[in-house]
C-alpha cells in the first residue's frame, strides 16, 4: 500500500526543534572543550568525561525524539558510544593524559565508523546522508590525527610531562569533533524544518 506524503513526512513534523537544540548545545560544548587547557578547577579527565556524557545524551535525545529514522538511529548509536565513553572518564576523573587520549581516539574512530556506515546504508536521504558522512569522516580523521600525534606526544610527555601544547592540541581535536557534530545537527534540523513546512 502506497504511503501518502503526510505519512512519509510524519517523522519530521515537530521534531526539528529537538535536533536544533541538540546541535546548538553541542556547539556550546565545543567552545568549552576549546578552553580545556585553561580550566583548572576540576580534573581534566573528569571534565572530558562530563563533556562527552552531555554531548552523548544530547545526541541520544535528538535521535530518540526524531523518530528513529536513519539519522535518528545514527544519532542514538553515536550518542550511546559518546555517553559510555564519558561515563568511563567520570568514573576515573584523575586519569592521566594518555589514557584519556587513547580512549578519546577509540571513541572518535568508533563513532566515525558508525556514522559513515549509517550515512552510506542506502536508507538515508541524500542531504541528511551527506551531513552524517561529514560528521563521521571528521571523527575518523580526527581519530587518525590523534593517533599520528601520539608518538611525538609520548616523547614530549616523557621529557617534560603533559605540556600545555599537548593538552591544547587534544582539546582542539575534541572541540572540532563537537563543532562538526553540532553544525551537522543544525543543518539536519533545517532540513527537517523545511520538510515539516512542506507537509503543512
Amino acid at each position: 500500500m502506497a504511503m501518502t506524503q503526510q505519512q512519509i513526512l510524519q517523522p519530521y513534523i515537530g521534531k526539528w526543534a529537538w535536533t536544533l537544540a541538540s546541535g546548538l548545545f553541542t556547539i556550546v560544548l565545543a567552545v568549552v572543550a576549546f578552553y580545556l587547557p585553561v580550566i583548572d578547577w576540576m580534573p581534566r579527565g573528569g571534565l572530558v568525561g562530563w563533556l562527552l556524557f552531555l554531548a552523548g545524551m544530547a545526541e541520544l535525545t535528538f535521535g530518540w525524539k526524531r523518530g528513529l529514522d536513519v539519522a535518528g538511529k545514527a544519532a542514538v548509536g553515536a550518542g550511546l558510544v559518546t555517553a559510555a565513553a564519558g561515563v568511563l572518564f567520570i568514573a576515573n576523573p584523575t586519569a592521566a593524559y594518555f589514557p584519556v587520549a587513547n580512549l578519546v581516539m577509540a571513541w572518535l574512530l568508533l563513532r566515525g565508523a558508525w556514522l559513515l556506515v549509517m550515512a552510506f546504508s542506502g536508507r538515508a536521504g541524500r542531504r541528511v546522508g551527506a551531513w552524517l558522512a561529514l560528521s563521521g569522516a571528521a571523527d575518523v580523521l580526527l581519530g587518525v590525527s590523534l593517533l599520528a600525534g601520539l608518538p611525538i606526544a609520548t616523547a614530549v610527555n616523557a621529557l617534560f610531562g603533559p605540556t600545555r601544547e599537548i593538552v591544547a592540541q587534544f582539546a582542539l581535536i575534541l572541540a572540532a569533533s563537537f563543532l562538526v557534530t553540532g553544525v551537522s545537527q543544525v543543518a539536519i534540523a533545517s532540513l527537517q524544518r523545511a520538510r515539516s513546512r512542506a507537509a503543512d
